[in-house]
């Protein structure tokens, strides 16, 4: 029984050694990282505390730049003031003799100024009292040769009116050789012209606007004043004749019209006074005679 009790107690030592072994393995292993991360830390706090020092001297340098700068800049702001205050001392002494030299040479040019005006309306009066002397010999002239004049102007102005009722005793018989007639639209015409000599006549009166025309049929379309005739169709044998009038765009045929006949139309819509053609000679294939429209076209209200 005791050797089983000894061998027990062998068997059981070595496990209370163990069991010391392993529970200060961890708290070694804690220990040294412990430490090593006290010596990173140490280490680090180094490193700041020299990037703080480089930091603070390089800080004490640019105040010192600055201050050397401030002060470089105070000495150029005091020299450009002195040089200010110099220049405009110049410009207020430059500018008075300036304006002494204008009031100078102002007070000189008015005096020669003065001096040209009073020679100048000298010289003009002299040449004004020489002039009216001149006018007061013209005017003593003049009276006489106005005297003849005015004679001679009485007797022009008989003469112009013996001129006068002669050409009044020529028109009085020309409106006797003229006719009237009534027009083709049943409109009473001006005076009607049957000749050459009458249609100077008619536009020596001045009352209508004469365009005399001469219109073949191979000639188509033919502007007389500002309207378009065409012939059509002639018969010499009873002096008739047919034509085609263009006015205002609007084509209008006036058929088997005899000579001497006013044809009449309208030129313009709403006019109240018409155009008149007169044809004062039929051929085979020709026609002669005037054209007559008013002076002033009046619009029908």
């Amino acid at each position: 029984m005791n050797s089983d009790i000894s061998n027990n107690q062998e068997s059981s030592a070595p496990r209370t050694v163990n069991r010391s072994r392993s529970g200060w393995v961890p708290a070694l292993v804690v220990g040294a990282a412990v430490c090593a991360f006290g010596l990173f830390q140490y280490s680090q706090i180094g490193d700041l505390r020299r990037d703080l020092s480089a930091n603070r001297l390089a800080t004490a340098q640019l105040q010192n730049q600055l201050a050397a700068q401030n002060s470089a800049l105070a000495g150029t702001a005091n020299d450009l003031q002195a040089k200010l205050e110099t220049t405009e001392e110049q410009t207020s002494k430059s500018i008075a003799k300036v304006q002494n030299a204008a009031q100078k040479h102002a007070d000189v040019v008015a005096g020669n100024l003065a001096k040209t005006i009073e020679q100048k309306n000298a010289e003009q009066q002299a040449a004004v009292n020489a002039e009216l002397a001149g006018v007061k010999n013209s005017v003593s002239d003049t009276a006489t040769q106005m005297s003849s004049k005015i004679d001679g102007v009485g007797a022009s102005v008989d003469s112009v009116k013996t001129d006068l009722q002669s050409t009044k005793a020529v028109v009085d018989k020309t409106a006797a050789d003229l006719q009237r007639a009534t027009g083709d639209m049943g409109v009473i015409s001006g005076l009607i012209a049957t000749n050459g000599k009458e249609i100077q006549q008619l536009r020596a009166m001045g009352d209508r606007n004469i365009y005399e025309f001469t219109i073949s049929k191979k000639a188509g379309m033919q502007k007389v004043g500002d309207v378009q005739i065409r012939l059509t169709k002639t018969d010499p044998k009873h002096n008739r004749y047919t034509v085609a009038v263009m006015a205002d765009d609007k084509l209008v045929e006036k058929k088997d019209k005899t000579t001497n006949e006013p044809v009449q139309f309208y030129a313009a819509a709403g006019s109240r006074t018409p155009y008149e053609v007169v044809v004062n000679e039929v051929d085979k294939d020709t026609i002669k005679g005037y054209m007559a429209t008013p002076k002033l076209l009046a619009s029908a209200r």
